[in-house]
């Protein structure tokens, strides 16, 4: 459940595209780069990965937080290269400062090892016999033959 009173600790990287009027909508530049607002520091999509990786995102990877994405749709002045419009992607883990309640589920749903019944061991039973007591084993495969008409 969702606590105004608490501070959040939240590291985002953006990444700007401008409209375009060709088959997608929104597209990056060739020289795009993603900024990182903790760091100050912009890198290109191909560091994505050590991004994910660099020590303030991995901190908060291991206190449980996890990646979200969102998108802000914002209205510039239009030129003659562009009619103003850009969309922000912003890559971003946000969590309460003092971590998440080890107590309260943020869902209110029960943890899966209390929801799913435990496994009870079982004594083996005998099997029971599935042949009639009048069956005899077949010898030859030919003895198997049935006499079906054809298709």
């Amino acid at each position: 459940m969702y606590q105004k009173n608490k501070e959040f600790e939240t590291h985002k990287a953006t990444i700007d595209l401008d409209h375009n009027t060709g088959a997608w909508d929104y597209k990056s530049r060739s020289k795009t780069m993603f900024y990182d607002n903790t760091t100050k520091k912009q890198f290109s999509p191909l560091q994505f990965a050590d991004w994910l990786n660099s020590p303030h995102i991995r901190n908060m990877i291991q206190r449980g937080a996890n990646l979200k994405i969102a998108t802000q749709d914002i209205e510039g002045e239009p030129n003659k290269y562009s009619d103003g419009l850009k969309r922000k992607i912003i890559f971003y883990f946000s969590m309460p400062k003092n971590g998440f309640s080890k107590t309260q589920n943020l869902d209110g749903m029960k943890p899966i090892g209390q929801s799913i019944p435990r496994y009870k061991e079982m004594p083996m039973t005998e099997a029971q016999p599935s042949a009639p007591d009048h069956a005899k084993s077949v010898d030859k495969m030919q003895d198997m033959d049935d006499d079906l008409p054809p298709f």
